[in-house]
């Protein structure tokens, strides 16, 4: 029996295969309803949280960092991945982050730092969104923008889709 998920925005189950394509149209028909949102063109992406996504031995995996950076890249935007220095020693995949660093700007956080204050602050910086499933409840106070520009996703087969 295939695997099914639920679209995000029409909450439909579909199996895996076709979910991308109704995705598609489904955002579309979205946009058209919704109000015009600001598009920003960069987006800095939390790439612990990317990589740690739905992941089923509770260890990172890079490979679908490239998967959301090949995806961001292909709708046009310039994405900037923050990482957390210990992510480099708990990937099982490490050939992954040398293609990583080809995509795009890959910025480390200094080992012991948090590394959501790096996000918040490069996207401050860039005038960004910030591709993340956290959230960063303990900075709302600090930054109350961080609700504005929080662009969730949801990862696929085929790569990332932005909600």
């Amino acid at each position: 029996m295939p695997r099914r998920a639920r679209c995000p925005f029409c909450n439909r189950l579909f199996d895996r295969a076709r979910l991308d394509a109704h995705v598609q149209r489904c955002r579309t028909k979205q946009r058209v309803i919704d109000q015009p949102r600001t598009v920003r063109r960069t987006v800095v992406v939390d790439g612990n949280n990317v990589a740690y996504y739905l992941s089923p031995d509770g260890r990172p995996h890079a490979k679908n960092l490239v998967l959301a950076l090949k995806s961001l890249i292909s709708a046009h935007l310039r994405p900037i991945v923050v990482v957390s220095a210990a992510l480099k020693h708990n990937v099982p995949d490490p050939s992954y982050l040398g293609e990583l660093s080809r995509l795009t700007t890959v910025i480390e956080a200094p080992a012991g730092r948090d590394d959501d204050f790096f996000v918040i602050q490069l996207a401050q910086q860039h005038n960004a969104d910030i591709v993340s499933n956290d959230r960063f409840l303990d900075w709302l106070d600090s930054y109350p923008w961080i609700a504005s520009r929080l662009r969730r996703y949801r990862m696929t087969p085929s790569g990332l889709i932005l909600i």
